[in-house]
């Protein structure tokens, strides 16, 4: 079990979910009902997330930690890397840093 919690865009909520249910989430990800995925730390950090957006297309893959000049997005292709990122900052591993080497982070302009 991981410190996190996992928030699904139908309301369900994992409290310490585990690496398998953030692969099954991601890989449900697209239906209705089931485009985006929240991650958040326990316990909860203001500011400090991980989510990802997909309705079939793409994956938007978002990572904050404090404020709006440290939230990164990057966009991929398929699931196994979205799983990936979110595992390592689940937990709190290097990778899931948008200054690490891995997916190319870019700065998320507030709209």
């Amino acid at each position: 079990m991981l410190a996190i919690t996992v928030v699904t865009e139908d309301g369900r909520r994992f409290v310490r979910a585990s690496e398998e249910d953030i692969a099954g989430l991601v890989d449900g990800l697209g239906r209705r009902n089931h485009r985006f995925l929240i991650l958040q730390r326990v316990p909860d950090l203001p500011d400090v997330f991980m989510q990802v957006w997909h309705d079939g297309g793409d994956y938007t893959l978002e990572h904050r930690e404090g404020g709006a000049d440290r939230h990164f997005q990057v966009i991929l292709d398929t699931p196994e890397p979205v799983i990936a990122a979110m595992t390592a900052w689940a937990r709190q591993e290097e990778a899931g840093d948008p200054c690490s080497p891995g997916p190319r982070w870019t700065w998320a302009r507030p709209s």
